[in-house]
This record gives structure tokens, sequence and C-alpha cells, in this order.
């Protein structure tokens, strides 16, 4: 089911804010097969998405008002522009309440909802920003620029009240309780108001009272506010504690399965390899003993070419033995995983858990790129480690992505003062400096729609933040990227 279907319409030659826009068109066309279910489906779909949708606004929004100031438009535009941001994400707010605290948020009038805001913003309000942006460049003063783009609407105009009329209707629906609630706050204030008209000297009085109690409640309010974000946070932290601990018993189960059968075939195999070097070396002496062996035996040790199973056999074992290796080395990175995945700070190695990090993500990065290894000894940093090791995972991808054909990925890691630092280079396209100031912003991707979700550099970013530590990049188109990591060997 797609919604909504992204076309030259759409376009206001603005670079950011149409690929934020298409973003968001993607965003909504995704959710809407959900979002438009009948029953509990859309209630459950509602929250994440509405949580998606405040994150983009925040960003959105931000970038479109700086944008404004940098252009220098009308004071009384911007003004106005601004307001409709605020409107937007008050009702997102709202909505977002009622899909936690009620559960009555409806799939369709949100899916109605954001077709009516898209249209009105990106066809009306974003177009005459864009318009405004183009002939100040061309030299027109800011208020000129106003009032000629408000001479030449035209059929957009129609558009624009068509979904503004829609949006207020849908407003109005989903404020009848909030109507009701005031209507008979009015009709007690009436009553109250006639009484109290006799006693002018009381009303004063009551009405001071009333005030100070409205601060305290305010003020009471306010600390709510508060405390439900953090726990808001707080139960988003231990949703996640509890999906990586459930990977981490998953892993830990794993690595003890397979760690027991890789014993006993790395033990056979040492076995069958001593077993046959003493059949070789008997059959060597059996050919010395024999001066003249018979047709038969020649015949039998041309059709087993003794030769050449003396030279290959061992090759074979040898080779079985590398691969019983390498998925021993994916076990211990399990296993380790799995102990250090409690979400509890601990001391760990971080050449461990970059070794940990390339055994997981080897499969995607052996035909791309060599992996060169520049790393010294270090002492154990104090961190959540398996959070490090996903900070590790998501660079190492990202490097083996950055490389077109064939290249190299460069890890190092060193001592430095009171911290520890590691750096994983590549050779591949790297990026320009507007890029780099921006591969930290949720949803922002260089890469074709459907191919990321702009996620995994924040992630990598909230993780470093929640170590008190550093993430700085260095790059330049056709020069490859390092990333260097700095944390403190002792958790503040």
């Amino acid at each position: 089911m797609q919604l909504m279907a992204w076309s030259d319409q759409f376009v206001t030659g603005l670079e950011t804010v149409d690929t934020q826009h298409h973003a968001l068109v993607n965003l909504v066309n995704a959710a809407a097969p959900h979002l438009a279910q009948v029953g509990d489906g859309a209630v459950r779909a509602a929250g994440p998405f509405l949580d998606k949708l405040f994150q983009y606004a925040t960003t959105h929004f931000r970038d479109e008002e700086q944008l404004m100031r940098e252009a220098q438009l009308a004071p009384e535009y911007v003004d106005q522009h601004q307001r409709t941001h605020v409107a937007f994400v008050d009702e997102v707010k709202l909505m977002q309440r009622q899909a936690e605290l009620e559960g009555t948020v409806s799939g369709s009038e949100l899916l109605r909802f954001l077709a009516n805001w898209l249209t009105f913003h990106i066809l009306f309000e974003d177009k005459k920003m864009a318009a405004q942006m183009r002939a100040i460049r061309s030299g027109v003063s800011p208020a000129q620029a106003l009032a000629d783009v408000a001479r030449n609407e035209g059929a957009p105009q129609a558009v624009h009240t068509a979904a503004l009329i829609d949006l207020f209707t849908l407003l109005t629906e989903r404020n009848r309780k909030l109507v009701q609630a005031n209507e008979s706050v009015r009709a007690a204030q009436e009553e109250l108001a006639a009484a109290n008209r006799m006693l002018e000297t009381r009303v004063q009085q009551r009405t001071a009272e009333l005030a100070a109690t409205n601060v305290a409640l305010e003020q009471e309010r306010q600390a709510l506010v508060v405390s439900m974000s953090r726990l808001e946070q707080t139960q988003g932290q231990l949703l996640q504690s509890e999906k990586m601990a459930a990977v981490g018993q998953l892993a830990a189960g794993v690595a003890h399965e397979i760690n027991n059968p890789i014993g006993f075939v790395s033990s056979n195999l040492s076995s069958l390899s001593s077993y046959l070097q003493k059949l070789f070396d008997l059959i060597q002496v059996y050919e010395q003993q024999i001066a003249a062996p018979s047709e038969a035996i020649q015949a039998a040790r041309t059709q087993a070419d003794i030769d050449f199973l003396r030279e290959d056999i061992p090759s074979l074992l040898q080779e079985s033995s590398d691969g019983l290796s390498r998925v021993q080395r994916i076990v211990s990175g399990l296993r380790d995983f799995s102990h250090v995945d409690d979400g509890q700070w601990r001391g760990a190695d971080l050449n461990e858990t970059l070794e940990a990090a390339l055994n997981m993500v080897w499969n995607e990065i052996k035909y791309k790129a060599e992996v060169v290894k520049e790393l010294s000894p270090l002492p154990e940093v104090e961190c959540i480690a398996a959070q490090l090791n996903q900070v590790f995972v998501n660079l190492l991808l990202n490097a083996a992505q950055a490389i077109e054909v064939k290249g190299v990925i460069t890890l190092r890691s060193r001592e430095q003062g009171e911290s520890v630092l590691i750096e994983i280079s590549d050779t591949g396209v790297g990026m320009s400096a507007e890029v780099q100031k921006r591969i930290f912003e949720p949803f922002y991707t260089t890469k074709a729609v459907g191919k990321g979700t702009g996620l995994g550099l924040s992630i990598c970013w909230e993780i470093m933040q929640r170590h008190q530590a550093r993430i700085e990049v260095k790059s330049a188109p056709g020069e490859g990227t390092t990333f260097t990591l700095l944390l403190p060997r002792v958790h503040p």
C-alpha cells in the first residue's frame, strides 16, 4: 500500500528540504499498511510510528528554520511558518499521549492527518519559502519577495485551502472531549461569577488563592513531565537491555553446543594425523624391505597413488584444522559477547572486543578488503563491551560498504594517557565536508532509498556519549575515511 507517490510536484529546489521530505514520504508509505489495518494492529503500529515522526519533525523543522534565518526571509513570514511547525509538533505530541495513555489513536485518522498536512506544508508553505529564497538570491528584498509570492499564488492556494479545512475538521473531531470539558468548566465559571458578583472582595481573595494554587500546580505538572520523560528513557533502556540479554543467552547456548563437538573433532583430527603418519612410515619400511615387489603390489600401489596421498592427506588435515580454528574463534567471540551482554560496566580488552566484531562481520569484508592490524597491547577499559562491539560492527560494515571494488581496512589501537585510542580506517570513496557535518544525525544517510536507515552512526554516537568518550571522523572524497574513538580507561 502506497499512500503518497513522490513526484516533481513536491520538489522545492532546496536539497536538504527535498531529501527530508522524500524520507518522510517513504516513512509514511512504509507505515501505511500497518496503520490502515482495522483493530489492534493499527493501535500497536501508531506508537512507534509517532515516535519516528516526532524525531523527524525535530530535525526537519530545525533545518528549515535555520535555512530561513540564513536566507533572511521576512520576519513576519518566518514567524507564521514557525507557527505551522509548532502546530504540527503539538498535534503529534497530543497523539503520542493518546497512544500511550489511552490507546485510542486511529491509524486511518493519523494517515489522513499526515496526507493533508504534507500537501499543505510542501505544496504551499515550503514552495512559498523556496520561492522567497530564490527571489532574495536574485537581489530582491525580503519584504518584496514575500509580497511577490503572495501576489503570485494560484492553483496551490485551492489545494492548501481544502487540505487546511480537512485538517481543522480532523483536529475538531479529535478534540471533542476537550471541548465538552471546557463547556462544563465555562458553565461552572458562569455560576461562580453570578454568585460572586455581590462579593467582590471575596472574589479577589479567592482569585489570589487560585492563582497561587495554579502556580503550584504548574510547577507540579512540569515536574511530572520531566519525570515521565525520564521514565520513558529508562523504559527504553530497560527494553534494549532485555533484548540484548536475550541475544546474549542465545549466543551462550550456541557457543556451548558448538564448542563440545569442536573439541572432539579437533582432537580426532590430531589423532588421525598421527595415525596416518605411522601408516605412511610403515608403508615406507615395507617398500624398503621388499626388493622386488610383485606385479599385484605394484598395481595396487599405482591404483592407490601412495605418493599423492602422502602429499595431499597432510594438506587436507591442515585445512580442516584451520577451519576448526576459525570456528573456535567465532565461538569464542559469541561466548565473550554473551558474558558481557548484561549491561554491566566491567573491565574489557578492547583489542579482543575489536577482534570479536571483526569475526562477526568477516563474511561482509573478506571479498572486498584486506584487513591490516596495528594493535598495541592495551590496559583494560571499564565499559559495556557489548555496546562497544556494536559500535565496532557498525564502523567495520560502513568501511566495507565504502570500498567499491577492492581496498584496505586498517585497525589501530594504542594507549594514550588515561585513555585508549581505537582507529578504523578504510581506502573507500570518502566523504565531503558537508556530509561529515551530518553523519551522526538520526535518519541521515547517503545511501539509496531502502538501502539504509540513517541510524547506524547516530547509535554509535549515543553509545560513545554514554561512555563519556569521543568519536571523530577524518575524510575527504577519494581519500578514504578514518574514525577515531577515544575512551577513558575508568568510567567517570
